[in-house]
């Protein structure tokens, strides 16, 4: 009976650790876009909360609309949350393509296959392995199946992306930060970055 009663507080103490860690998500650092498996975009945005200047339920409300217009009602670009967390307006967009990405948020942006990157004028020089070693532009253009997104980030801003499958190739000014995470560095001008997957 003794060793069933350890067994028992020994389960109790298990599920409340597993509780304790189960608060809330930590807020991200930068804007993030992870790429879904079904060709959708997730978009997180973030931004500083002025409270004498904005309110949540107000800003929630424009981006709502505003997400609203581009999608003429077929909900091709949807804005889920607006939220503050820990003094920052943390906006969660839905995208359903990248044409919607780009004419939402007025930048180049391209998900598909290298094959399909390549019929649109894409091309692939300046692209690194995981090792930040140069890679062939044949090489990749080669193995046209890939995934592929390009991006565009405006000067100064940083952009952390995540995709579905491991990351094979980056161009020159992305850090990797994981398996399937990579974060475009801010810069100066505007400018086009590659992550093949």
């Amino acid at each position: 009976m003794r060793r069933g009663k350890r067994m028992a507080a020994a389960a109790v103490l298990a599920c409340a650790l597993i509780l304790t860690g189960c608060g809330k998500e930590k807020t991200p650092e930068m804007d993030t876009v992870s790429i879904q498996t079904d060709g959708s975009i997730r978009q997180t945005i973030i931004g500083q909360f002025e409270k004498h200047y904005y309110d949540v339920d107000e800003l929630s409300s424009m981006a709502k609309e505003k997400a609203g217009r581009y999608s003429d009602g077929a909900e091709e670009i949807v804005c889920e949350s607006v939220e503050n967390q820990d003094g920052k307006i943390v906006i969660q967009m839905v995208y359903q393509s990248g044409e919607d990405y780009t004419r939402f948020n007025n930048r180049e942006f391209f998900c598909g296959t290298v094959a399909e990157a390549c019929a649109q004028g894409y091309s692939f020089g300046g692209m690194v392995g995981k090792d930040g070693d140069s890679i062939a532009e044949d090489e990749i253009t080669s193995a046209g199946d890939n995934q592929v997104v390009i991006v565009q980030t405006k000067p100064g801003e940083e952009l952390d992306v995540n995709v579905y499958r491991k990351i094979l190739y980056v161009s020159g000014d992305i850090t990797r930060s994981g398996k399937t995470d990579a974060v475009i560095a801010g810069s100066e001008e505007t400018k086009i970055s590659y992550i093949i997957f």
